[in-house]
């Protein structure tokens, strides 16, 4: 496990609800943080929505925990523009010195890498797990990911497959 917490942002937590793998966050962090308006997107706004139920479990078990950022300048300088969730989970990540950043979105690793701060998303979780053989599944959670409308580019598609396979390592 990574020295310091290990933050997310929200669509994370849902991808790998939606393909059953929430759980690879816990086994390979132990203990993940999310801000506020993470919990209020996903468990609150959402609870008729894929991810909900099993992120509340998750907290009630103690390993997802509901961190505030506290700064709320730093949410407001940090996230300028970026939705809550995004604005939040980046201050949390810099004002914890978390080791690492769980974001999706476009704009926000953006945001995320001038601040200097280490990123992986739902696809880099579940390359790694593939890559160590925690599970087999990976084309077939990356169709289902991109059948629930999450954003998998081609290239990024082909080359979390490529990243997986036994023949490149």
């Amino acid at each position: 496990m990574p020295p310091g917490p290990v933050v997310s942002n929200a669509s994370p937590l849902v991808g790998l609800s939606v393909v059953g793998h929430l759980e690879l966050l816990r086994e390979f962090y132990g203990e993940v943080w999310i801000p506020p308006a993470v919990w209020r997107e996903v468990v609150e706004s959402g609870a008729d929505k894929a991810g909900s139920p099993e992120v509340a479990a998750a907290a009630a078990t103690g390993w997802l925990r509901v961190a505030d950022p506290v700064d709320r300048q730093l949410v407001a300088v940090a996230g300028a523009g970026l939705g809550a969730g995004e604005a939040e989970a980046i201050a949390l990540a810099l004002s914890s010195q978390a080791a690492l950043l769980i974001i999706d979105e476009a704009k926000g690793r953006r945001r995320a890498m001038e601040y200097n701060l280490t990123l992986t998303g739902v696809v880099g979780i579940l390359t790694q797990a593939a890559r160590e053989g925690i599970i087999d599944t990976l084309q077939a959670d990356l169709d289902h990911l991109r059948q629930a409308e999450f954003r998998i580019s081609a290239r990024l598609y082909h080359q979390a497959l490529r990243a997986a396979s036994p023949a490149t390592n």
